[in-house]
């Protein structure tokens, strides 16, 4: 695992920064919340919002905004979602792409060590720092949230698996990330394909809400998968973990046959 511990250490310094990102934003959202719980303002201006924006953050029925479960599901795991993205896009899109394109992926396999072991381990260390940074979102959340009454009526089991299914979503892009750069040797084209299919499926997921024509493809959308109901109240559905999960191992089986196929740029 030499090549796996090699990234990690490699990515040591930006992911510390992505974690203490992550307990800031914990630290943010719970210190925000007592101003505006119970604040029935928030929730008349709230009402007045379009469904489709509703929908993109995950809110559905009549959760109060003001509440801990209204204010998590919009605060906090409408955006965590989409920070995993981010920083898995980057790190997928770096594995090999980016690696290929500073010259340092021709030297590592000037090793005695084979292209699969460098896609698969190199991989295995995307999926690994940014399981890291989901999880230490939650455990700072679980940490300061009880004082304020950020947990009020909720299940904690709930809170931790959605966040598990956030980071699902993350990997399934992150996924895509790696095997766009492994295919084609291109960084920049690996973020660029992997931003607009999460953008695209962020839009489909808000548009089926308002248009019936969209409805049928909800199901194409690895946001849907996520946000079809309030994972905070109701805990994310199976398809938020088996569908990214299959995604991610599919996109990667093909990269890694095309990985091995051609010449490096």
């Amino acid at each position: 695992m030499i090549v796996f511990e090699r990234l990690l250490r490699d990515r040591r310094r930006s992911t510390m920064g992505w974690v203490l990102g992550m307990v800031a934003y914990s630290v943010f959202t719970v210190a925000f919340y007592p101003s505006l719980r119970g604040q029935t303002s928030f929730d008349d201006v709230y009402e007045d919002l379009p469904e489709a924006i509703k929908a993109l953050v995950g809110t559905y029925g009549e959760v109060s905004i003001s509440s801990a479960p209204g204010y998590l599901q919009a605060r906090y795991f409408g955006l965590v979602p989409v920070l995993l993205l981010i920083f898995g896009i980057g790190l997928g899109a770096r594995a090999i792409g980016g690696s290929e394109e500073d010259g340092t992926l021709e030297l590592l396999l000037s090793n005695p060590v084979t292209r699969r072991r460098v896609a698969l381990e190199r991989l295995a260390a995307v999926i690994v720092l940014v399981a890291v940074v989901g999880a230490t979102g939650v455990i700072s959340l679980l940490a300061l949230a009880p004082p304020v009454g950020l947990f009020d009526g909720l299940r904690l089991i709930n809170v931790v698996a959605a966040t598990a299914a956030a980071t699902a979503l993350a990997l399934a892009h992150a996924a895509i990330a790696y095997a766009v750069g492994a295919v084609t040797g291109r960084r920049g084209t690996a973020v660029a394909v992997a931003t607009v299919i999460a953008v695209t499926g962020y839009l489909l997921q808000g548009l089926a809400t308002v248009s019936d024509a969209a409805q049928p493809l909800r199901w194409l959308s690895p946001w849907f998968w996520y946000l079809r109901g309030n994972v905070v109240i109701n805990g994310p559905g199976p398809e938020a973990f088996l569908l990214p999960v299959a995604l991610l191992v599919m996109v990667a089986a093909i990269a890694t046959v095309q990985f091995e196929r051609r010449d490096l740029r």
